[in-house]
C-alpha cells in the first residue's frame, strides 16, 4: 500500500553528535555539563530521535537503564534551568534500556522536546542506573524530527 498525498509522515533534520570529552559515569551518578556540547533546536522541532553510545568494562546489571534529562538554557533572558541531579530530576525525557554486555551499545529512543522559545538550547545529562560504571567516551546523537504532510 502506498502512502497517500497529505498523509502524516515523519520528517528528519540532520543528526548532531554532542560528545566532546565525556568522562566516566559511576552507577547512581549523573554526568556533568562538560561531557557534551550544548544542542540548539534550530529547526524548532517538537521531538527528536536520540541515540546513546554506551560502553562498559564490566557488564551492567540485567534489565537496567540509563535515564536521559535535558536542561533548558536561556529560558528567561540568560537564565538557565537547574542542572538535574539526584535531588532534582527535572526535565526527564526518557530511558535507554541497556543489555548486560560489554560491547558498544547504540540505543535509540524518541523524546519530546520541551521548547520554551524558538531555537531552544539544551544541555543533555544521563543518570547511570545500571549497576556498573559507564566508560569514558560515551556519546549522545540527536536527530530533530516532526510530522507533516506527505507530498
Amino acid at each position: 500500500m502506498a502512502i497517500g498525498t497529505d498523509s502524516a509522515v515523519e520528517f528528519f533534520g540532520t543528526q548532531d553528535t554532542l560528545g566532546t570529552s565525556s568522562a566516566t559515569v559511576a552507577d547512581a551518578a549523573f554526568s556533568i555539563a562538560g561531557d557534551l556540547s550544548t544542542w540548539t533546536n534550530d529547526d524548532d522541532a517538537p521531538m527528536a530521535s536520540v541515540t546513546a553510545l554506551i560502553d562498559y568494562a564490566v557488564a551492567p546489571d540485567a534489565n537496567t537503564s540509563v535515564n536521559l534529562y535535558v536542561r533548558l538554557l536561556n529560558t528567561q533572558s540568560t537564565n538557565d534551568s537547574e542542572i538535574p541531579d539526584a535531588n532534582y530530576q527535572h526535565k526527564f525525557v526518557g530511558s535507554f534500556p541497556v543489555n548486560d554486555v560489554t560491547t558498544n551499545q547504540y540505543i535509540t529512543i524518541d523524546i519530546g522536546l520541551p521548547n520554551s522559545k524558538t531555537s531552544q538550547e539544551y544541555e543533555f545529562y544521563i543518570e547511570n542506573r545500571t549497576g556498573q560504571t559507564i566508560q569514558a567516551g560515551w556519546d549522545i546523537y540527536v536527530t530533530p524530527k516532526t510530522i507533516g504532510p506527505h507530498a
